[in-house]
């Protein structure tokens, strides 16, 4: 019932405008803006996990950090306790991310994950005293065991630049598949055109499972699409 709901609300167009924006967030959205928190949101809502496809430069970033500082919000209003968020990005991207919430949500601890081994690992260990912990994709495939030591579940793991978890069998694609996260998002400013199975990949890690097995999809989907043009 609740997937009609959610199925019935995309085809009306009844996402915009549902959810309220944080109080404490320092900006204003632009209308596309508060489109794509919307969707977000609505996403997280229904326990989905999605993409948010936009050109570069139009703030996808922003929508994310006023998607958690709404959770952080609704946690303390709820008296609950509040799980870090995980972005992992391009290491040129890191300081960007942490800049950003600095801008926009002051109010969030936020740390990039640096430095030495023994830097990176006592950061990781000390993760839950922050509310955004970003990363690149380079550290996280070298730390990964150092997650899994620790075993977080985070409230958010973003992807930023999808395009780099796009083919399956790299290290980049198999580490950030492997941290525990309660809803995960994939960010990308790249249109997902060159193959199929990239946009598989993707999704095996928003929502593992729903476009199944590899190979299912491929003699399901791929294929057919790709060489029989089945519409």
């Amino acid at each position: 019932e609740s997937y009609k709901n959610l199925i019935d609300d995309v085809y009306s167009r009844q996402i915009s405008e549902k959810f309220e924006l944080p109080k404490d967030l320092h900006a204003s959205l632009r209308e596309y803006q508060q489109v794509g928190y919307d969707w977000l949101r609505t996403l997280d809502e229904y326990g989905l996990g999605g993409i948010l496809a936009d050109d570069m430069g139009l703030g996808k970033t922003i929508q994310v950090l006023a998607v958690i500082q709404s959770y952080i919000e609704r946690s303390i209003t709820n008296n609950e306790k509040r799980n870090p968020t995980l972005v992992v990005c391009p290491s040129s991207l890191s300081l960007n991310w942490k800049e950003e919430a600095g801008k926009f949500t002051p109010d969030l601890k936020a740390v990039v994950i640096s430095g030495s081994l023994e830097d990176r690992t006592e950061i990781i260990k000390n993760i839950e005293n922050y509310d955004i912990a970003i990363t690149s994709y380079d550290l996280l495939k070298r730390d990964i065991d150092i997650y899994k030591q620790y075993n977080y579940t985070y409230r958010y793991i973003v992807a930023d630049e999808a395009q780099y978890i796009k083919n399956n069998n790299t290290k980049n694609a198999r580490a950030i598949k492997e941290i525990n996260a309660i809803t995960r998002y994939a960010l990308t400013g790249t249109p997902i055109e060159n193959s199929l199975s990239e946009l598989w990949s993707i999704f095996d890690f928003i929502m593992p499972g729903y476009l199944f097995s590899y190979n299912k999809f491929k003699t399901s989907y791929e294929t057919p699409i790709a060489k029989d043009e089945d519409k």
